[in-house]
């Protein structure tokens, strides 16, 4: 039982609970109205932020090949 806990999280779950965390009106338990307004700033964060976590991945990717 404890293997998904030692297991490293993947890119994509990490993605998933980005959009849980910034919009929790899509969890299934959650029914409450979304601003429009809201949600695009949200939007706009969560893209700047996972163009900062890719252009850290591929910085990473790089210094380890020299």
């Amino acid at each position: 039982m404890g293997t998904e806990e030692e297991r490293p999280q993947t890119f994509i779950e990490w993605v998933l609970a980005l959009l849980e965390d910034r919009f929790p009106w899509l969890g299934s338990e959650h029914h409450e109205p979304a601003s429009g307004a809201e949600t695009v700033d949200e939007l706009a964060n969560l893209h700047h932020t996972l163009l900062q976590e890719r252009d850290k991945a591929s910085g990473e990717d790089a210094d380890s090949e020299t």
